[in-house]
């Protein structure tokens, strides 16, 4: 195993739900989502040299093979919670948690695709602005304002 490819399994046991969470803001779906993730390192494990930002790289590649898996296949399984959020409580606390959790998913789904990505691309996958930036080609001034009104509409949705 050579420096790149043992940086590329750090990054995955690091950053691996973090980068399946980004797949399924995209997909919608989590068997796409598991199918980008392997298609994406399938593809960096070929490459001969590692990129400048191997973080960032390896987050546009799984965004850009999702992207195309999406293209491919029209027919996706709307978003579910239970791949944002972790619950392993009692009962009562898994109901009200499942309850919020609901409301979350569908808040998020109510947003715009840059919206909802950013979102979940900052806050689960722990990209900064810049990164997501780059990963998507675009100023980080207009990240940011995806993030600061998908969070305002959210926040909205869930006071209703």
């Amino acid at each position: 195993m050579n420096s790149f490819q043992r940086d590329l399994e750090r990054i995955y046991d690091s950053w691996g739900k973090g980068l399946f969470t980004c797949a399924l803001a995209v997909t919608g779906c989590r068997d796409l989502a598991e199918d980008a993730l392997q298609e994406a390192f399938t593809r960096l494990l070929r490459m001969e040299r590692a990129p400048q930002n191997l973080k960032a790289y390896v987050f546009q590649s799984v965004r850009n093979t999702a992207i195309d898996l999406v293209r491919k296949n029209q027919n996706t399984i709307p978003l579910s919670e239970d791949y944002i959020f972790n619950s392993s409580d009692n009962p009562r606390t898994q109901t009200e948690k499942r309850e919020f959790q609901t409301r979350v998913a569908a808040a998020l789904k109510a947003l715009s695709e840059d919206e909802r990505e950013t979102i979940v691309q900052h806050l689960y996958a722990d990209l900064t602005f810049d990164e997501i930036a780059g990963m998507r080609q675009k100023p980080p001034g207009t990240v940011a304002s995806w993030y600061r009104r998908g969070i305002e509409k959210l926040r909205q949705l869930l006071e209703e």
